[in-house]
């Protein structure tokens, strides 16, 4: 975990650097599939321009006698390669290379077509039938703009700033500019596989950087939680062992038979601090425990009120401040546990009201045999903390409680009993209202 920042940082630069990558990856594509968009566009332009001058030719009596255009179009062997028959060209599935040559045909067509031969002894060029043939070649090319302009140069049109701009060439001269809606519905449709695969990568890896980052933290908060939990038992063991050997080695190095006031106090001392050492020592067998896979418990018949009275009686004795339990549960309650862990889980609960209350204490117990809940007036739980309570080291933080101790492992030991005995558990609180811990059997 000494890397975790390290380890943080280089894991969003990464899904910024993926990120950015899939961007500039997208844009190249659009633009790509764009410019053969714009080239089908200038084609469909072209042949507009053709099928628009050819009426005009007609319509002079500029034809042959056979009334045919007829135009003399030249093309190396080098333009189209070998000769192919129609079955050789099928099976070539009419490559770019044959798109090509098409478009050289046409090209060509037009430079005929706008020669002097005809263009000085036609009339002007018919915009609106050229448009029309512009926008039916869109059409069968399955383009379907909604807005279809062709403008000369020198002429003006006013048109929205999003349209297409189409700058068609004949000899390297601008002979019209076409303005059309954008295709970009058709781009988002042929791109929508990519687009899709792309957003579900980007989701995946999304995630799996979160889960990996949320388990890093995670483990990095149990270590922190470990490291506490073993620094404050050390602390806490360190405490009853001096104050016992202090105790018994001065009963041993200045024996006095006659001070009896004197050996009850050392020896009073020793057996406190020896009954908190094997407190702490059963809280650390107890995670021991729990930490088992195939724990199983003992389970046997109690009598739930006669059980409940003798702890309650036990917690009384060793409670540090006034504390008022009360109990109400039916005298021939019965319920099936392990008296041992059973006894630890009933007496965790009202530790924990005791500890975590004020200057006194009212418990209320209510038992039968289908469930037991244990109230406290103490002081609550944080919303926000309660589905931690069961974890493993964690303590709810009380920035106005200074003198609490604990390890974090009360709670989370009796959520594993309980579930050990097939249970349910759950708790209710409010802060500073108190807190409800039900036990459903």
């Amino acid at each position: 975990m000494k890397h975790f920042k390290l380890i943080l940082t280089l894991m969003r630069i990464i899904v910024a650097i993926l990120f950015v990558a899939n961007v500039i990856f997208m844009i190249q594509l659009y633009n790509s599939i764009k410019e053969r968009y714009i080239n089908d566009v200038e084609q469909c332009l072209s042949r507009a321009d053709q099928i628009e001058t050819v009426d005009r030719i007609i319509d002079a009596g500029l034809v042959g006698d056979d009334d045919v255009v007829w135009i003399q179009i030249g093309l190396q062997k080098s333009d189209v390669g070998s000769p192919m028959n129609a079955e050789q060209l099928r099976e070539m599935d009419y490559s770019q290379r044959f798109r090509r040559v098409d478009k050289q045909i046409m090209s060509m067509i037009a430079q005929h077509l706008h020669d002097d031969h005809y263009v000085n002894r036609l009339k002007k060029p018919d915009i609106p039938k050229m448009e029309e043939a512009f926008r039916r070649d869109l059409n069968f090319s399955g383009y379907y703009p909604a807005e279809v302009h062709i403008v000369e140069p020198g002429a003006t049109l006013e048109y929205s700033s999003d349209l297409w701009e189409i700058i068609y060439r004949i000899n390297n001269d601008i002979a019209y500019y076409a303005y059309i809606s954008p295709l970009t519905n058709n781009i988002i449709r042929e791109m929508g596989g990519v687009i899709m695969t792309s957003a579900l990568i980007a989701l995946v890896l999304t995630f799996g950087f979160w889960y990996l980052l949320h388990v890093i933290a995670r483990q990095r908060t149990i270590e922190e939680m470990k490291d506490d939990f073993t620094n404050n038992m050390t602390h806490e063991l360190k405490t009853p062992i001096a104050i016992a050997y202090a105790a018994n080695d001065s009963l041993l190095q200045f024996p006095d038979s006659s001070d009896e006031v004197r050996t009850k106090k050392y020896l009073t001392a020793a057996l406190e601090q020896l009954s908190k050492l094997s407190g702490l020592v059963e809280s650390i067998l107890a995670m021991s425990m729990e930490r088992r896979k195939h724990l199983t418990m003992a389970k046997e018949k109690i009598n739930l009120k006669t059980f409940l009275a003798s702890i309650i009686e036990q917690q009384k004795l060793k409670a540090p401040k006034p504390c008022e339990i009360i109990l109400e549960c039916p005298e021939d309650a019965v319920v099936e546990a392990d008296t041992t862990h059973f006894s630890n889980v009933i007496a965790n609960l009202i530790d924990n009201s005791i500890k975590y209350s004020g200057d006194s204490v009212n418990i209320a117990i209510n038992a039968d045999s289908t469930k037991l809940s244990i109230s406290d007036n103490g002081i609550g739980i944080p919303e926000k903390s309660i589905p931690d309570i069961w974890s493993k080291f964690y303590r709810v933080p009380h920035d106005n409680r200074v003198d609490i101790r604990g390890y974090g492992i009360g709670l989370f030991y009796v959520k594993s009993i309980v579930d050990k005995h097939g249970w349910e558990i759950r708790v209710v609180s409010r802060q500073g209202k108190g807190s409800t811990f039900t036990i459903k059997f």
